[in-house]
């Protein structure tokens, strides 16, 4: 948060519209949303490889019908850029329509085709809804709140309290801090380094750490992004396929004895003449240590599932 020690809240902007962070019921709103995510650092490290690969084909669209650019962090408080997730109401798709909505819009939602899950034609829906909740509201916070509540409980509500500032309305719990998450997200994103004094050092150290290098090709060009992920996919192929998956024994034995073996052996030994310790590191594992060999499973570990590979779990045989 743009907070410093003397409790100083800085101007912060949504689509151009100052945020009224000064004002202790918002700064009290705001602080608090920034607090929420202090500790989901690997959610946030994961959003940002998402935003990485999604942003490229929403920021155009958005330019295209003159929505502001802030309006990409919208699907990351709806849907954290997760395509397949369904809100109780029925919900879904990258920015959670209403199977209703995503009708009136032109989008095709059937038991066979459902568009809601293509982003390209998604955006472009959710362009126009965007550009007719601002032609009925005429502020882009304003039309935030209606994408999450509905345009009818926004206008019954400055309707019966007689003004249209989102930040003093009364909406529901969710909405009044639904334009908060939208900008915490934005915030975070885009500057996390203003944020140091209010979240831990491992949430900052995962909003800056470097995102792989196939996220790096994905916002150049199409082809780029092909070709890393072909990689990726092969690499991990690879992975499934090598000799080191699966049961195999470890072979640390059989080179030169460590001081701890040493000692063992000693041990077990009594007083017997350990010299050719050094000379058993082309031979079998030592004899005098077999009495404490054990045999170990290491607790398997699961890989992300790829279409066209099979699961099989990391597991080692290990001599101890």
């Amino acid at each position: 948060m743009n907070v410093d020690t003397l409790h100083r809240v800085f101007p912060v902007f949504f689509c151009g519209e100052e945020v009224p962070v000064g004002q202790p019921g918002v700064s009290r709103r705001w602080m608090t949303t920034l607090q929420s995510f202090s500790k989901q650092e690997e959610c946030l490290y994961d959003l940002r490889k998402r935003s990485a690969v999604f942003f490229p084909i929403i920021d155009p669209i958005l330019e295209e019908y003159g929505i502001p650019r802030d309006f990409r962090y919208l699907p990351l408080a709806e849907s954290e850029l997760v395509n397949d997730c369904v809100s109780p109401k029925g919900a879904s798709g990258y920015w959670q329509l209403m199977p209703g909505t995503a009708r009136a819009l032109g989008l095709k939602v059937s038991r066979n085709v459902d568009e809601r899950y293509n982003l390209q034609k998604a955006t472009v829906a959710v362009c126009k809804y965007l550009l007719d909740l601002h032609r009925e509201l005429g502020s882009w916070t304003l039309v935030a709140a209606a994408y999450n509540s509905g345009l009818t409980h926004v206008q019954k509500r400055i309707s019966s309290q007689q003004h249209k500032n989102y930040y003093r309305l009364r909406l529901h719990r969710e909405t009044n801090q639904y334009l908060f998450r939208v900008l915490a997200y934005k915030e975070l994103l885009s500057n996390p380094n203003q944020y140091r004094l209010l979240l831990s050092q491992r949430t900052i150290n995962f909003l800056t750490r470097p995102l792989p290098r196939w996220l790096a090709a994905a916002t150049l060009d199409k082809k780029s992004r092909d070709e890393a992920m072909d990689a990726e996919k092969r690499q991990e192929a690879d992975l499934f396929s090598s000799r080191t998956w699966g049961p195999r024994v470890n072979t640390a034995l059989w080179g030169e004895p460590s001081a701890v073996e040493r000692w063992l052996a000693s041990a077990l030994g009594g007083d017997d003449d350990d010299s050719d310790l050094a000379a058993s590191k082309s031979s079998l594992p030592i004899k005098k240590l077999l009495g404490l060999v054990v045999l170990r499973f290491r607790r398997p570990r699961f890989l992300r599932w790829r279409r066209g590979l099979t699961l099989r779990p990391v597991h080692q045989w290990e001599w101890v």
